[in-house]
């Protein structure tokens, strides 16, 4: 029996249908590119960075994960887990974009970690910046030490100056990759010279961006967006990275004062912090052993009278200088 032209035209209609509802099925059913959140808030300390860069390598790593969103809400902490995460960072973003979203604030270490991320996100009210390093005050040299060493720095690891050197070694160092990383932004490049960046000072987010610190204003959802803009994306999920990967959780931060606390001692002597110059180092800036000894005595002495004040000092002929010159 002899098929007429409709037949023909009815079958490869139907055949047609069902290439495309197949197509259509089958990218209804194939597992699709995952944009993975992970959230840090806290100080950066050696408890707190290593289950951060843990997560963000095994999302390196997952060929699900396509591009990467950090939620940061943080004063910073130690100079070595800032710099550790950041290089993590800069590591993935070699193969994955990732994105950088501030929540309240990321400032010193915090700012040096979103500082790696290929697009910054942050809300005008966002605080931002203070690109600056913090550390002990150097002992005293005029105070006897209470034990015995075999060279003239073995208790204290080098001089004062030598203190401050590492201080200002470190700084350049962090000034150097922030300076690098924004002049080189593809969405809002760098306004400023890197001298006044390294006056620390802290930004509104709206102010970050005016000045290239910062590239869109904007939340999670506006980082999320960019992601996928990066990845080249358009059907995509959007997973909690610790849930999604399992692993060692990210620690739950402590209350602000305890957590300070809690990076003090743990940091190694002399550390070098990255931390929110508003945030006093406890134990650090209570004054050298002179300081607290002169404060005792002035404590101990008798409150003068009339009688016990010392006498003005006699002139000299010489007559004073004008008030204001």
């Amino acid at each position: 029996m002899q098929r007429t032209s409709w037949e023909y035209l009815i079958w490869a209609g139907f055949l047609l249908v069902c290439l495309v509802l197949g197509l259509g099925l089958g990218q209804w059913a194939a597992p699709q590119p995952v944009i993975g959140l992970v959230r840090f808030e806290g100080t950066i300390d050696l408890e707190s960075a290593g289950p951060l860069i843990d997560l963000l390598e095994a999302a390196r790593k997952d060929r699900r994960v396509a591009a990467v969103v950090l939620e940061l809400a943080s004063p910073g902490g130690l100079a070595t887990s800032s710099e550790n995460i950041f290089y993590t960072l800069l590591k993935m973003r070699q193969e994955k974009p990732v994105v950088a979203v501030i929540d309240g604030i990321a400032v010193s270490g915090g700012y040096y970690v979103a500082a790696a991320a290929n697009r910054i996100y942050a809300p005008a009210s966002a605080y931002v910046g203070n690109i600056g390093t913090r550390g002990p005050r150097p002992p005293d040299p005029s105070l006897a030490p209470e034990e015995l060493s075999s060279g003239p720095y073995k208790l204290t690891g080098g001089s004062r100056f030598d203190r401050i050197r590492q201080l200002e070694l470190v700084k350049e160092s962090f000034l150097g990759h922030v300076v690098h990383m924004r002049q080189n932004a593809e969405l809002n490049p760098l306004q400023v010279a890197p001298e006044v960046l390294a006056e620390a000072r802290i930004y509104l987010g709206s102010e970050a961006v005016a000045i290239g610190l910062v590239d869109v204003e904007g939340s999670r959802s506006d980082a999320i967006t960019g992601a996928a803009e990066l990845a080249g994306i358009r059907r995509y999920q959007v997973v909690e990275l610790e849930s999604y990967l399992g692993g060692t959780a990210v620690p739950t931060p402590q209350p602000l004062d305890e957590a300070v606390q809690t990076l003090v001692e743990t940091a190694p002597p002399d550390a070098v912090f990255l931390l929110d110059t508003r945030i006093p180092l406890p134990g650090v800036l209570e004054g050298t052993e002179v300081d607290q000894h002169l404060l005792r005595l002035r404590s101990m002495a008798p409150l003068p009278t009339s009688h016990t004040l010392p006498r003005p000092p006699e002139s000299s002929g010489v007559a004073p200088f004008p008030a204001g010159d």
